[in-house]
């Protein structure tokens, strides 16, 4: 066997690894990894696999479900993966300055925390908290920046006057970029390659913001905010009827203790459910509560908070007692009947650790320390996701239809015996990625073309301003169909329940979605096909699907970022 592909350029390391992804979903042996040391070494890299007719995709930290690197059983013959995460991990932080916000550069291969905590470490900024920040981020930290970019990522926030409205978007990371350098065809030659910096007001930049694989980003300059601290207060003492009651019309005001109140107070809140189940068919249903996240803007300490200097407060949910480590190894191994107890059990241990007197219940300090919580220890679970378009005053109705729904699924299989979903079901609110706060360097800032969270024409006269993100959660069973099954019946009461022009349903580019029973997620081409129609219709032809798909293959002139997924997806 070579010790390395035909004709491999020097003095770049490569050697065959293993690609695994978060939920261990996808698994790929013995696949060509490369490890650059600058962003010329992508570039050779890239002019090579021209050259051979090699394909290239960027890896980082794998912390993925979906199949925008590397496709279960694909060949990888000719693949090699790019590993970003060793030398391309420069983070320069810049001041406010000439009349432009704070801005910071990052290399795609550099850590979320690591971008978090130098900018927490950066002088000049002005805020109750030192350095800089962003309105909110993806919950966990040890994702690349340029994985995250890929699929627009998020975390939970809305503006909320006055204390809650920062001079930046509230919506994915995606929509804070304002330019970028990428590996793209060299204009005066298709058949070689060279990194192009874009400014976020050039007309073809909005493809490359939200990507999902299709393009190779080597640097970003995002647009950041004087830091700031935050409060984060954990809920279990309201039961699940309550925070998920219906409003007294479906656009009225939440009813006391709901979801949608606090989303009212504070603008930030995330719902963790473990999945309400009776022991036995025929019990009744037991109260459960579930674990609300609030978030509040405090600039001071506030009484009965405690001050954390450090992100991941959390770590019963990062590491599991042993007999729950046990129940769940049982479940998946063929007796799903202990799920009712499993569940309990995270919601007890749960609630126990956050009711702890000087627990995390309560916790104050730099954003950072409270918006980054889940390790690379956390339960791997598989998740399908979505963001539903909406306006604000519709969120209320829309958490208590969807919670409804998943109460009324889990018995409808536990009724026949089955048992597909053992994890919790999240709840998060952004607002979208409206690009009018941005400052590029020139031109006029727009929307990524293909994020979840993208702002069009239609949008805009529909007076949508957030997104709900619903996800299950689920340890993959022995019986793997019982699962598509459930996620597959899901996504079909989304589509029926949320259609245009009331709503807009997306997927959440990086986990499951298009379920079908029998082959699982991204093999529904109806799905797929209603991806491609809602980013076409009411849009112009420089800002729709058929645009997004031509203006990549311009810039890809020899198709290296490609894989057996991303072809089916990336048709006009």
């Amino acid at each position: 066997m070579s010790a390395t592909p035909p004709n491999w350029p020097s003095g770049i390391p490569i050697q065959k690894e293993t690609f695994q992804n978060w939920s261990q979903g996808i698994t790929v042996f013995n696949v060509w990894t490369c490890i650059p040391q600058s962003p010329d070494d992508v570039v050779t890299v890239c002019n090579w696999a021209a050259q051979q007719g090699w394909q290239v995709r960027a890896r980082g930290i794998m912390h993925t479900w979906s199949p925008l690197t590397v496709t279960q059983g694909e060949s990888t013959t000719n693949v090699v993966l790019v590993d970003t995460t060793k030398g391309l991990t420069t983070i320069k932080v810049m001041p406010a300055s000439g009349g432009n916000p704070p801005q910071v550069y990052a290399q795609t291969g550099a850590t979320m925390l690591d971008l978090m905590t130098t900018m927490e470490n950066a002088a000049g900024g002005n805020g109750s908290a030192s350095g800089f920040g962003f309105a909110h981020i993806p919950a966990p930290g040890n994702l690349t920046v340029g994985g995250a970019l890929t699929i627009n990522a998020h975390g939970t926030a809305v503006p909320t006057p006055p204390n809650d409205d920062f001079d930046i978007p509230y919506g994915s990371l995606s929509n804070l970029i304002v330019s970028f350098t990428a590996v793209v065809t060299d204009s005066s030659n298709p058949k070689q390659y060279a990194a192009k910096t874009f400014s976020r007001g050039d007309a073809d930049a909005k493809a490359f913001l939200t990507h999902c694989g299709r393009a190779f980003l080597l640097d970003v300059t995002l647009q950041a905010i004087d830091n700031y601290n935050l409060r984060c207060q954990s809920f279990m003492n309201i039961e699940a009827s309550t925070m998920f009651a219906p409003p007294p019309t479906p656009t009225g005001t939440p009813p006391p203790n709901s979801a949608g109140a606090f989303l009212n107070q504070s603008g930030r809140v995330e719902v963790i459910w473990f999945p309400p189940l009776p022991q036995k068919a025929g019990d009744p249903i037991p109260t459960t509560y579930p674990w609300l996240k609030v978030w509040t803007v405090a600039p001071a300490q506030p009484s009965g908070s405690t001050l954390v200097t450090q992100p991941y407060n959390y770590p019963f949910s990062d590491n599991l007692p042993k007999w729950l480590s046990d129940l769940i190894k049982f479940i998946v191994s063929g007796m799903p009947s202990l799920t009712p107890t499993f569940t309990s059990g995270q919601e007890t241990i749960t609630k126990v650790a956050l009711q702890r007197p000087g627990g995390p219940g309560d916790l104050w300090g730099a954003s950072k320390n409270t918006l980054l919580y889940v390790q690379d220890t956390t339960l791997r679970v598989t998740a399908n996701g979505y963001a539903v378009l909406m306006k604000k005053n519709q969120v209320q109705q829309a958490i208590a239809d969807f919670t409804g729904e998943f109460v009324d699924l889990l018995l409808q299989f536990q009724n026949n015996g089955y048992y597909p979903i053992n994890s919790p079901c999240e709840i998060r609110v952004t607002a979208l990625d409206d690009p009018s706060l941005i400052v590029p360097p020139s031109g006029t800032a727009q929307s990524p073309t293909i994020s979840s969270l993208s702002v069009d024409p239609v949008v805009q006269n529909a007076g949508w301003d957030v997104a709900v993100w619903f996800d299950v959660l689920t340890v993959m069973i022995d019986n793997s169909q019982q699962v598509y099954q459930f996620y597959e019946q899901m996504e079909e009461w989304i589509e029926q329940h949320f259609p245009s022009p009331t709503y807009r349903y997306m997927p959440e580019w990086s986990k499951g979605w298009a379920y079908t029973a029998n082959n699982g997620p991204w093999t529904n081409s109806d799905f797929l096909q209603y991806i491609r129609t809602t980013l076409t219709t009411g849009r112009p032809t420089d800002d729709n699907w058929a645009w997004e798909v031509s203006t990549l293959a311009k810039y890809d002139g020899s198709g290296l970022f490609f894989n057996p997924f991303l072809t089916t997806l990336f048709t006009a």
